[in-house]
């Protein structure tokens, strides 16, 4: 009966973080930090939303914003780069 009661208060606080989290980045975008970028791909395989994508230029593989208004600002990407490569910036309209 106890653990019951501990799996449902675990899941409510889960979920209440969750739509905590939603709500304060709901002006934000995910922004590439170009000089940081080494290409890995990481943060582009982690995008549930298929947001980012990696693109081939003179000087290598870099990740971009690919679909801006895909972005929930999440943060899963961000807890993939080991760079700091990638920030969290206001919208602009």
């Amino acid at each position: 009966m106890n653990a019951y009661i501990i799996v449902g208060i675990v899941l409510v606080l889960w979920t209440l973080g969750g739509l905590y989290r939603r709500r304060k980045n709901r002006n934000k975008i995910i922004c590439v930090v170009e000089s940081s970028c080494t290409g890995c791909r990481r943060c582009v395989k982690r995008c549930t939303h298929h947001v980012l994508e990696a693109v081939k230029n003179e000087a290598g593989v870099r990740v971009v914003v690919k679909y801006p208004d895909k972005c929930t600002a999440c943060g899963d990407c961000l807890s993939k780069c080991k760079f700091n490569a990638l920030k969290l910036i206001e919208r602009t309209n």
